[in-house]
């Protein structure tokens, strides 16, 4: 049996892909550790200006194993969530953004980045060597256009 897993971040992440036209995405969860210069070469503020200014609040997450997001908080004071997504024919970034609040997600702005991801492929059963950081699991980078933009909850 062989288990496939795409990421962002290189986060070993197992869980239904909530693809488009199969119901409702998969929930937000917050578990993301890397910020993401793990995933740009450039800064936040510099992919989306509306950033200048704005702290990091280490409120992480991700909505499915393609779309994480980074809390900020902008220079006026208001909560906003910086997010990226790693798009694939059968998944709707689109809907997947909507889930990054708990509640109501406003999109304030949006564009296109190139960044990395990683896609994880595990299998179930493996032979490893002592010492083997991930058992049964071979990455492949992919340097690829990823959906970004800033939301806020409310």
């Amino acid at each position: 049996m062989k288990y496939v897993t795409a990421t962002v971040l290189g986060l070993c992440l197992v869980g239904p892909l909530g693809v488009s036209g199969q119901g409702a995405p998969p929930p937000r969860e917050m578990n993301v550790t890397q910020g993401p210069e793990s995933v740009f070469t450039r800064p936040a503020a510099e992919i989306m200006p509306s950033l200048a200014g704005a702290t990091a609040t280490g409120e992480n997450g991700r909505v499915g194993s393609e779309l994480v997001f980074w809390g900020y908080r902008q220079a006026d004071g208001r909560p906003v969530f910086f997010f990226a997504c790693a798009p694939k024919p059968e998944l709707d970034c689109a809907e997947r953004v909507l889930a990054v609040c708990p509640a109501v997600t406003t999109v304030l702005a949006n564009g296109q980045e190139n960044g990395t991801v990683v896609r994880r492929e595990c299998r179930s059963v493996s032979v490893v060597a002592p010492g083997t950081l991930r058992p049964g699991c071979e990455d492949r980078v992919q340097h690829v256009p990823m959906a970004v933009g800033v939301v806020s909850c409310g």
